[in-house]
């Protein structure tokens, strides 16, 4: 049975400043990389070592991704794994989402949920046809996104720290939620650099 850790980015820019933050891009902060090094240290602790690597296209998953294998293993990026598309939000402060001023999360004017839950479970499929069934891989992406995908096996799940890692287990014909694991959550930089849980990922 194939073993999953979906991983979300770590903190970026866009984080920090509580801008909306979905195929719109922002760089890692110290913080956020210090997480990503957390990661590292977390897996080669638990001895885990992967056969197969995948992420977004956006910078912020692929420079995690890099910084948790070490520069050391190729991945594949995966159009699918973006975040959200939330187009005339994009870059705005967080405050400008729908559901923040009292209105529901059902909005014409952005990607919808369902449509990032169907990609997300393209992709994933994707992925368990491209490994084989003993294999340990690693997919680095986006809160919302993974957020929902992970709702979709487990309904009770809620959300993903920058850098938190859902493991899941798959064969070819299903997908098990195992735990939801956060070694970055005590990490810290710069003392001017502050950790922030977001619900726009």
């Amino acid at each position: 049975m194939r073993t999953i850790y979906l991983v979300r980015h770590g903190q970026t820019l866009f984080n920090v400043h509580h801008k909306i933050q979905g195929t719109c891009d922002s760089p890692l902060t110290q913080l956020g990389i210090e997480q990503a090094k957390a990661i590292n240290r977390y897996f080669k602790k638990q001895h885990i070592k992967f056969d197969a690597a995948f992420c977004s296209t956006q910078e912020r998953a692929c420079d995690t991704l890099e910084i948790i294998t070490n520069h050391q293993m190729p991945y594949v990026r995966m159009k699918d794994l973006k975040e959200k598309n939330y187009y005339d939000y994009e870059g705005q402060d967080e405050y400008m989402l729908p559901w923040r001023r009292g209105y529901g999360r059902m909005n014409h004017a952005m990607e919808s949920d369902q449509h990032v839950e169907q990609r997300m479970e393209q992709a994933i499929t994707k992925i368990i046809d491209q490994t084989k069934n003993d294999d340990t891989i690693l997919v680095v992406g986006h809160g919302t996104a993974l957020r929902l995908f992970t709702q979709h096996i487990n309904p009770d799940f809620d959300s993903f720290n920058n850098c938190g890692i859902v493991k899941m287990k798959a064969d070819d014909n299903a997908l098990q939620f195992d735990k939801y694991i956060n070694p970055s959550g005590d990490v810290v930089a710069h003392p001017l650099v502050k950790s922030s849980v977001l619900c726009v990922r």
